[in-house]
């Protein structure tokens, strides 16, 4: 066969020329944009043990430590990883009743209800409180909720004395008044009190801070979102457009990203919730389903959201997960690609196959169509345009573009790996790509060639067998089976030099260049140590057998130079009599033995320990035995402490006390008034000095 020409596509710059949607590079190739959703992972029973009394409020830091308030005016605190829970206070029997929690660090202030409100910190490290309020400037309150500020401070929404407007009150960390903003501005409507609410305890009122000086304050009974401007004192009114007409707001918390995330029910069925994302100007950024994750409170954790669910106690938790993106063009999970106009320089070409290397899944799918024609314009209604002109004319939906072309299409190659371009005529050829992905899955080009002009095997055969058309098409599409097989072997001949460079292979590939010289390695080997060991292989054949060669190749298996101790190196220490008996017990010291020691990091596993002997073992001296020593990451006086191995030098650091207080290690702890004394305190370089 003559030499064969193709268009090819493989780096971005290539699909670059051409029209997409929807899709993007990635490390398998060209393929549907990713983004990342809210997705339900595990959920754990919260405040299960007999001991705690029925659950009355509930509050979470970001660390995943979470406060609960029980009916018995105990206060509880629970680890979501370790599941440990332990009680931290048990309230007095004051008047009142404790009804809103909320936690930052090692502090918890709770709500205590009664006539009028009494807000108590308590510091739960030391199992007390801190401070106790139950006014504002001498005037009494009346809390509704609480949330603490990024300063030690806490705010609170709630009425003053005898009014009814409602009002956020800030707190200081001390508990004193700090500043109060009206919320009358915001039409907070407080008569709505009365209705029922749609989450545990009453609570009609949630209070989350962004990393701007903005708090947002979500009402329940309104599905009213309520934007603060803590520098500006004003309260306003968020556009609830974004809402949809099924769903209601639970609650609401704010993400290191500064997105301020809602928990959505459904009316109908309020066991289906959804999570919707604002950014801080209040344009929906995300949307992530959650599916029957039920609750009443969101929390923001590292990383992930939590959502409480006080009837079951239990906690879920929705972390971010990669998926493809929804196209809302067509609202599914797809992407396409239109090619420009391939030239092949000659009228009347008869375009010959594609070839492709793309990654698929069961759940997957990628169609190919493609139109060829002499002329780069064709008529769309009225209109005489060309393709790419058309494509990149954006007064028409994307849709109506896509559907007015449809007609131009041929049908599609469904899943293409090698196929021919079948009956497709003309100078220029168009490529439609689309791929179809599902909520896991996504399938990736890594790259396609175009063949032209079209050869066949049939034109070696007599002109008798070309005579009849319907015939002879079956047969040129029969014999192309064969074809495409003689020209992979072709291909393969032609690069056989490319599986001979160590750079390029990978794999069993590697493992085959390594088998010609003999060395075989186990399956842990990655593909980089692979091509170091194959590049140093006849350097560590000339010096097999010497300490050399076995220190080049446990450092290409390990990442590290080992220490290799001989008998010469060891003789030494075994003759010296204060230092005999530690070195018979820490190395072998016989004329026919020698020491490896390695990093306990470079072998942490048991299969590595086992290959690293086997391939010691295998490029030793025949005569000699060996003991591998694995250094550990500590240090005692009489074992194995090797600087730059398992111990290192540095500058003294601060020791720390309580969490707050310090000392430096240097610091000498000394009698006052006996320092630079003869036969007391004495320290040259710190309180005395040689002249």
């Amino acid at each position: 066969m003559s030499d064969r020409t193709f268009f090819s596509f493989r780096r971005a710059p290539d699909w670059a020329r051409g029209f997409s949607m929807q899709l993007e590079h990635q490390k398998d190739g060209y393929s549907i944009v990713r983004e990342k959703v809210y997705r339900h992972q595990s959920r754990y029973q919260l405040a299960s043990s007999e001991h705690i009394a029925g659950v009355t409020n509930t509050a979470a830091d970001s660390e995943g430590r979470w406060y609960v308030l029980d009916e018995q005016r105990t206060v509880w605190r629970m680890d979501a990883a370790s599941r440990y829970s332990e009680k931290i206070i048990q309230l007095e029997e004051n008047a009142g009743s404790p009804t809103y929690i909320a936690a930052a660090g090692e502090a918890v202030v709770i709500s205590v209800q009664g006539e009028s409100s009494r807000l108590e910190a308590l510091q739960i490290d030391k199992s007390q409180i801190r401070w106790t309020t139950d006014n504002w400037y001498e005037e009494s309150f009346h809390i509704q909720a609480i949330a603490p500020d990024h300063s030690g401070g806490w705010l609170a929404i709630a009425t003053l004395g005898a009014e009814t407007e409602l009002q956020l009150l800030r707190f200081d960390v001390s508990g004193l008044p700090a500043y109060r903003i009206p919320l009358d501005a915001a039409a907070v409507d407080n008569s709505a009190g009365e209705a029922e609410p749609h989450m545990q305890s009453g609570s009609r009122f949630q209070i989350v801070l962004g990393k701007s000086p903005t708090c947002w304050i979500m009402d329940r009974y309104t599905q009213q979102l309520i934007e603060v401007d803590l520098l500006r004192n004003y309260a306003s009114l968020s556009n609830m457009d974004f809402l949809p007409d099924s769903c209601e707001m639970i609650s609401l918390c704010c993400t290191e990203e500064n997105l301020l995330w809602l928990l959505l029910a459904e009316k109908q069925d309020r066991n289906v919730c959804s999570l919707l994302a604002l950014n801080a100007k209040g344009a929906v950024m995300k949307h992530g389903y959650t599916g029957n994750a039920a609750g009443e409170l969101l929390i923001a954790g590292h990383s992930c959201l939590y959502i409480w669910n006080a009837d079951q106690r239990l906690v879920f938790r929705i972390v971010p997960v990669s998926e493809p993106a929804v196209w809302k063009a067509t609202g599914s999970r797809m992407g396409i690609w239109i090619s420009e106009a391939l030239d092949s320089g000659e009228a009347e070409t008869q375009w010959h196959r594609l070839v492709l290397q793309a990654t698929r899944q069961n759940d997957t799918q990628m169609n190919i169509r493609y139109y060829a024609s002499d002329s780069r314009e064709i008529w769309l209604g009225q209109e005489r345009t060309t393709i790419e002109r058309f494509l990149a004319d954006e007064r028409r939906p994307i849709e109506e573009r896509l559907a007015l072309l449809a007609p131009y299409w041929s049908t599609p190659l469904k899943d293409p790996q090698d196929a021919l371009i079948h009956k497709a005529k003309g100078r220029y050829l168009w490529l439609y790509v689309e791929l179809i992905g599902s909520a896991n899955n996504a399938p990736g080009i890594r790259s396609m060639e175009v063949y032209f002009p079209r050869q066949s095997y049939l034109d070696y055969l007599p002109a008798l067998y070309q005579q009849d058309e319907h015939s002879s098409d079956f047969l040129s599409r029969y014999l192309s089976i064969f074809q495409t097989m003689i020209e992979q072997v072709d291909d393969s001949i032609q690069g056989v030099t490319r599986i001979l460079e160590a750079n390029q292979v990978t794999g069993s590939s590697l493992r085959w260049l390594l088998g010609w010289l003999g060395i075989e390695t186990e399956d842990d080997w990655s593909d980089e140590q692979l091509r170091k060991l194959l590049k140093a292989a006849p350097q560590l054949y000339s010096l097999r057998g010497t300490k050399a060669a076995l220190e080049r190749l446990i450092e290409i298996y390990t990442g590290e130079k080992p220490i290799i101790l001989e008998y010469e190196q060891v003789k030494p220490l075994k003759e010296n009599v204060e230092l005999g008996e530690v070195a018979d017990r820490l190395y072998a010291a016989e004329p026919h033995m020698f020491n490896v020691l390695v990093k306990a990091e470079t072998v942490d596993t048991e299969l590595k320990r086992v290959s690293l002997q086997q391939l010691i073992d295998a490029y030793k001296p025949a005569f000699a035995t060996f003991k591998l020593i694995i250094l550990q990451p500590w240090v005692y006086m009489d074992l194995h402490s090797y600087l730059g191995m398992n111990t290192i030098l540095s500058e003294p650091t601060l020791l720390t006390l309580d969490g707050r207080s310090s000392m430096p290690h240097h610091t000498i702890t000394i009698d006052v008034g006996q320092e630079n004394r003869m036969d007391q305190h004495t320290r040259l370089g710190l309180n005395s000095r040689l002249e």
